[in-house]
């Protein structure tokens, strides 16, 4: 499963992210990691959270590529069966590229979630929601 907070920039979607990844130690059966592109939040994210600065492993020339960034999810995903909830937070400014040009991530994403029985949390910037994106509100 896959659920989306989304707004325009400054809208506090990083803070409600954050809010939901501490919120779901309480509930949560098995272990979960927090994705982003900054060591910024890192304090304000749970110590029992795994807190993972993508941009500090995946530089491709200052970007992450959607294929190296679920390739990343997959070798998390791998390593740890007990995962069972990941937080992506910035995933448009992680990407470097516009929310309507997630289709083919998000589809991938999807079936790994439906595959691996991980479910995902994202944040993404973007004033007007895709017609794709819809479902996972």
């Amino acid at each position: 499963m896959i659920s989306l907070i989304y707004g325009p920039k400054g809208s506090g979607k990083t803070k409600e992210i954050i809010l939901a990844a501490n919120n779901e130690l309480d509930v949560c059966k098995g272990d979960i990691v927090y994705l982003t592109d900054t060591a910024e939040y890192s304090r304000s994210v749970s110590t029992a959270i795994r807190y993972v600065n993508v941009c500090e492993l995946l530089p491709e020339n200052g970007k992450i590529s959607e294929t190296a960034l679920l390739g990343f999810v997959k070798g998390v995903i791998a390593s740890n069966a007990d995962v069972k909830k990941i937080y992506i937070d910035g995933l448009v400014r992680t990407l470097g590229t516009a929310a309507e040009d997630l289709d083919d991530f998000f589809a991938r994403l999807d079936n790994l979630s439906e595959i691996s029985g991980t479910d995902f949390c994202i944040s993404l910037t973007c004033d007007k929601l895709p017609k794709f994106l819809k479902k996972y509100v």
